[in-house]
């Protein structure tokens, strides 16, 4: 396995992989318990108990039909009381394919205490899928699952974000766990706490991204790995978490609503946007992406 940082060690990456399979439905949290009880982001602040219900059910089940429309099938958790965040499923896991292009899943180890829990729901919607688990070994006690953790499309590659909710020692095991090389990526702004709100693998040859998000030598590294970047309207990233966008086919990008500027960057590199009201979601910093774990078939 290796491990890169920069772009010179991107230039010497080798290796041959399986591709990973299509995407065919994701695993979502349905809204039951769903509110702000306290601040574990920059996006939380004055939002507690904030949180509109009928409205962040309206909006979470537009959002699923939105999925359902592009000919997916949508598998839900089953949420217990007092889980005010199961329905940001990105976290808890990750579901991804490793260097064979083989359905892997990954459990995550979430550091705060109320959402412990949501990794054995996971578990348990994963085990009646007939998909088989692995679990980090028990030092590690802090990584948030597909939040900072992104499967290359056409490299044996995870791309992996340092910051507050995911250790370093995390992403190797995962990594090993795989089969798959490692690229690392600092995240210093606490706006973009996940890799998720600031890189979005839209198809095998593009990206977008966050440029604040970054420093200096992963935006080397992110420019020379891809051939295309798109860059997310700042104001957008900040305000209505533009960069959390995601794409389940290479075509097709969900994203938040009243992002004109990001939407309009996207059109013009020929993505189909859908654009989703997730303004409740908002709140509590998570958006399109946070609220779905994509589950792939075998390559």
């Amino acid at each position: 396995m290796k491990i890169i940082h920069n772009l010179d060690e991107w230039q010497q990456i080798s290796g041959e992989s399986a591709p990973p399979g299509p995407v065919t439905g994701v695993l979502v949290g349905p809204p039951d318990h769903f509110d702000i009880v306290d601040v574990r982001n920059e996006h939380m602040k004055d939002q507690v108990g904030n949180v509109r219900h009928d409205l962040a059910w309206d909006q979470w089940k537009r959002f699923c039909q939105s999925i359902i429309q592009l000919g997916l099938k949508v598998h839900q958790i089953e949420v217990e009381p007092d889980q005010v965040d199961a329905v940001f499923t990105a976290n808890p896991s990750l579901s991804t394919s490793d260097r064979r292009g083989n359905p892997r899943i990954i459990l995550g180890r979430m550091n705060h205490p109320n959402r412990i829990p949501e990794t054995e729901f996971h578990l348990k919607a994963y085990t009646e899928l007939g998909l088989q688990c692995d679990e980090l070994p028990s030092p590690i006690t802090t990584r948030a699952g597909n939040g900072d953790t992104l499967r290359d499309l056409t490299r044996p590659l995870l791309w992996c974000g340092l910051g507050p909710r995911s250790e370093l020692a995390g992403h190797i095991a995962a990594a090993e766990i795989l089969d798959l090389d490692l690229a690392l990526l600092e995240l210093p702004d606490p706006r973009y706490y996940h890799l998720d709100t600031a890189l979005a693998i839209l198809n095998e040859s593009t990206i977008a991204i966050v440029a604040d998000a970054f420093n200096s030598e992963g935006l080397e590294l992110l420019n020379g790995a891809f051939e295309n970047l798109i860059e997310v309207d700042p104001q957008e990233a900040q305000h209505r978490l533009a960069g959390n966008m995601w794409s389940p086919d290479g075509s097709h990008v969900l994203i938040s609503s009243q992002t004109p500027v990001t939407s309009a960057n996207l059109k013009a590199h020929g993505f189909r946007v859908i654009e989703t009201e997730t303004d409740e979601f908002l709140k509590s910093g998570g958006s399109v992406f946070c609220m779905r774990q994509e589950i792939r078939d075998a390559r």
